[in-house]
């Protein structure tokens, strides 16, 4: 019962949205399916078919074949729940689901739109809806049966048995969905619309808010890996990464261009552009993600198969727009950007850095690809090269996004300026001195971060006390420029979080028994116990770690090993103690011995590590205030 609801749900919102993008032209006379009635049913149709599966999984229905191969009678219900979106099938009908709510969400609350750009806008959106339900239908049914129905599940991968699954994917969903709504909003204005200011502030909230959920969703991903791989860092330039990245890196571009285009009414080519590359590159990271093309620690739910199918509708989605983007460039007249030396200068110069990083991700991800394809020769694109190349790219940009904000439009005075960054550089000078004294140990670029950091940082902080008169107008700011200053000062915290922790950090590998210690930092760690643990699917070993400084008791640390034998599968659940300054990580290893008392630990001594997440919620918590602002108003 529970599948043929969920397969027929599916079947009635295909049809709905296939009416609606085809009836385009004619739909608002319809006296029953509005466009607003239309795109309601649709949500409502795949919201069943969600709950449809959600519920086969909490009862455990092996009758369907996807619970059958992604779930457990034993396993958690927490697990069972967040299982649903933890394979392909499933996170398919999560991806839909944030497709239909976000076309939801402008019908029901959206009141900036006229009826005729509304309706093609949901129009557009319905197209995308149609295609991607096909998709499911076709390829990815979540809802196929089997027979005779199995005793028990074949149990979901272990290391997504763990609380990120419930928060890192649909958090990261909404970001690669919502560029949908622009990609619809820039096709409807094709139709019906000039590329203006008005345009760009239609679309603005709509980047914001997509900016904001790929922020969260890659820095949720990024502290899932880290505390459960076991391997004490929070990226690794993994081809899985990398795809979540690009479109972060081309949002982030249209985020600024659309404020050029409000001000100036200037890059507007360059804006619709950036609109569809920003969804483009969403769906080139789905395939990535999903056609199994590529290896990667991260890759979950992959079939070559269907991937080829998710490149069929990369390539429709992508071509398309830039033909009708091609199509239709002349008739987009321009406005000229006049001086370098401004607050749209700084803007271009930035969006053209970010596109060049967009390029270097983009290359150094796909090349071992086509290198294969072509020659059968495999190669990996490791950290060197993206290390490397980001670093030349990011620090002119961070430079000049110090400064940015204090720039005047159209021109500005270069003498006043240089008097600002005076300041900046003097503090900036200061705090790199001090880490110098206090942290002299590592590679010398490691001083190059924390400047850039404070350069950053401290740039944004004299913007600020300029603008409210050193907080005497603190109180007349709207959202959006807190909203900006919030961001700006959490990438300057996540810079230094991310030079504490890659280039100050301390490793130990050390073999223990029962009763040694290992000093780190320090801090001295006694291992002072080793035990059996059972849990509801799983069994391991817990070590126990008594955590001193200077003989003071600190904290009691457990590392566990697991091993889920459904899965024939072994995870490792690092133990962390954060300061707020500093991690101090313990990882498990194998054992040594038959008798589990000797065992292999990695330990790791991280400074400024949690400065990375805390850097990252300060740019999410910037860019939905902005977006508050942008879309109702909020002072």
């Amino acid at each position: 019962m529970t599948a043929l609801i969920g397969n027929i749900s599916l079947v009635f919102a295909t049809i709905i949205s296939c009416y609606q993008f085809l009836n385009i032209r004619n739909i608002n006379k319809a006296r029953f399916l509005n466009p607003d009635r239309a795109i309601t049913l649709q949500f409502f149709f795949v919201l069943l078919a969600f709950f449809s599966l959600m519920f086969a999984y909490v009862v455990s229905d092996f009758s369907i074949l996807n619970v059958y191969q992604n779930s457990h009678s034993a396993k958690p219900l927490l697990y069972k729940i967040t299982g649903v979106w933890g394979n392909h099938e499933g996170s398919m009908l999560l991806w839909l689901l944030v497709l239909v709510f976000f076309g939801f969400i402008i019908s029901k609350f959206d009141k900036r739109l006229d009826l005729p750009y509304k309706t093609l806008t949901l129009s557009f959106q319905s197209l995308i809806t149609f295609i991607f339900l096909l998709f499911v239908l076709l390829t990815s049914n979540p809802f196929i049966l089997i027979s005779p129905v199995p005793i028990n599940g074949q149990d979901l991968n272990p290391l997504l048995q763990d609380p990120g699954l419930a928060f890192h994917p649909p958090n990261l969903y909404i970001g690669y969905v919502g560029l949908s709504i622009v990609f619809s909003f820039t096709l409807a204005r094709f139709y019906n619309g000039k590329f203006d200011a008005s345009w760009a502030k239609l679309i603005k909230p709509w980047v914001l808010l997509s900016w904001s959920f790929l922020t969260l969703g890659i820095s949720l991903g990024s502290w899932w890996a880290y505390y459960e791989l076991g391997w004490g860092g929070f990226w690794f330039w993994d081809p899985v990464e990398n795809a979540s990245l690009m479109p972060w890196l081309c949002a982030t571009a249209l985020l600024h261009s659309t404020l050029v285009l409000e001000k100036r009414n200037a890059l507007k080519k360059w804006t619709v552009l950036l609109a569809f590359l920003s969804f483009s590159f969403s769906l080139i990271g789905t395939f990535l993600v999903r056609s199994g093309i590529i290896t990667s620690v991260h890759a979950f739910a992959t079939d070559p198969t269907r991937g080829v199918f998710i490149l069929i509708i990369c390539a429709f989605f992508i071509f398309s727009s830039l033909i009708l983007l091609t199509m239709k460039a002349k008739s987009i007249r321009e406005e000229k950007l006049v001086s370098p030396i401004s607050k749209e200068g700084a803007i271009v110069f930035n969006n053209l850095l970010m596109i060049a990083l967009l390029l270097t991700v983009f290359i150094g991800t796909i090349y071992p690809i086509f290198l294969e394809i072509f020659t059968g020769e495999q190669i990996s694109v490791g950290p060197p090269y993206f290390n490397l190349t980001t670093t030349i790219i990011m620090v002119p940009a961070i430079i000049v996004m110090s400064f940015a904000p204090m720039l005047n439009w159209k021109k500005d005075d270069f003498t006043g300026l240089l008097s600002r960054l005076k300041i900046i550089l003097f503090f900036s000078l200061l705090v790199t001195f001090i880490s110098f004294y206090i942290k002299y140990q590592g590679p010398i670029i490691a001083l190059l971060g924390i400047f850039l950091s404070a350069w950053l940082f401290f740039g944004t902080l004299i913007n600020f006390l300029e603008r409210t008169n050193y907080l005497k107008k603190i109180k007349y700011l709207n959202n959006q420029y807190l909203g900006m200053i919030i961001a700006h000062l959490g990438i300057a915290i996540f810079i230094a979080g991310v030079t504490g922790s890659t280039l100050w950090k301390i490793e130990k590998i050390k073999t223990l028994k029962v009763g040694e210690k290992v000093l780190l930092n320090n801090y001295s760690l006694n291992f002072d116990e080793i035990k059996k643990i059972k849990g509801k699917n799983y069994i391991g070993h817990e070590a126990k770690f008594n955590l001193y400084k200077k003989d003071k008791f600190i904290k009691t640390l457990k590392p566990q090993k697991r091993f889920y034998p459904v899965q024939n599968f072994p995870t490792t659940e690092a133990a962390i103690y954060s300061r707020g300054l500093s991690d101090l990580y313990i990882a498990m290893s194998e054992p040594i011995d038959d008798n589990y008392d000797s065992w292999i630990f990695r330990f790791h001594f991280s400074p400024l590590t949690p400065w990375i997440w805390i850097g990252s919620i300060m740019a999410f918590v910037g860019g939905i205030l902005s977006f508050s602002h942008r879309m109702f108003k909020i002072k």
